[in-house]
């Protein structure tokens, strides 16, 4: 007895369907994707105000013991220099400035990142409580770094979660430093903090031959904005004679923000690690901001 045969007819897959399908993996993948990275960063974020927050803890300590707030000028000793350390003599100290910018050493135009934070840590460690309020931060988020090794000692520095360092901000050094009238496209002026027709120190502040004693004469906390160079922005150049400038030197370098009640605060520079880039900036309590004026 025989029987018929019967046929399956195996029907392809369109193309249109294999795109559908394609398309819907790559969404899917996409979301994921966004979903996790919200969640890591939610998780950085939290850690960051944890650091933040043991930071000021240790400020209020440091207040409380001493009646006053940390010094703007914080001093260094010799041994704690680098080997070969421009103009430093043995057995000398150093005074740096606790300042939220960059700073400039060399005779180039090379700026790098003040350890503003190192500094309140080093001058705090003067307070028992305050230093061990510091020493109890995640040791991950905790260690000795320098911005430059030619001109900044290794120090002691707290760090975010995205390992950039923490910025401290001294009521000496709040706001906006700028040229005063500063037009589109000029991108300021260095601050010479050794010279005492500015207004950031006060006769007698500074230590005794403060041309050596000081280091980073010149700091930059010129905040520039996009407006300023013209449809390139800041890396591209614009208005203003830009050909003048590099392109290092258009980088934002400071929040800008004011202190409350003549307090010194802390805040991350977010996940971009630049601090005037305000919008993703974090803090404990927002400043208040001060923009930059144009004519």
């Amino acid at each position: 007895m025989s029987h018929p045969r019967t046929h399956t007819r195996q029907r392809a897959f369109t193309l249109l369907e294999i795109l559908v399908v394609v398309a819907i993996v790559a969404l899917l993948v996409a979301v994921t994707t966004m979903v996790g990275s919200a969640v890591v960063n939610s998780g950085k974020k939290k850690a960051t105000l944890g650091v933040l927050q043991t930071l000021d803890s240790a400020l209020a300590a440091y207040m409380d013991e001493k009646g006053e707030k940390p010094p703007a000028l914080v001093e260094i000793s010799y041994a704690q220099l680098p080997e070969n350390f421009p103009d430093a003599q043995s057995g000398e100290s150093l005074y740096f400035p606790a300042i939220d910018g960059r700073g400039r050493e060399s005779t180039s135009d090379d700026l790098f990142e003040v350890n503003s934070v190192a500094l309140f840590i080093e001058s705090a460690k003067v307070v028992p409580s305050t230093q061990n309020i510091v020493n109890s931060i995640n040791p991950k988020f905790l260690q000795n770094w320098s911005p430059s090794e030619d001109y900044f000692p290794f120090m002691l520095t707290a760090f975010d979660a995205w390992e950039n360092p923490i910025r401290y901000v001294h009521p000496k050094f709040d706001g906006i430093v700028e040229r005063e009238g500063r037009s589109l496209g000029d991108a300021g002026e260095p601050v010479n903090i050794i010279n005492p027709n500015k207004p950031f120190f006060v006769t007698g502040a500074l230590p005794m031959n403060p041309a050596r004693r000081v280091r980073m004469n010149f700091v930059r906390r010129n905040r520039l904005i996009d407006a300023d160079f013209g449809d390139a922005g800041l890396s591209g150049g614009g208005g203003g004679g830009p050909g003048a400038l590099s392109d290092f030197e258009l980088v934002p370098d400071s929040d800008g923000g004011i202190t409350s009640g003549d307090r010194p605060y802390f805040y991350s520079a977010g996940p971009d690690g630049n601090p005037a880039t305000i919008e993703d900036n974090i803090y404990i309590t927002p400043p208040q901001l001060a923009d930059p004026g144009v004519e």
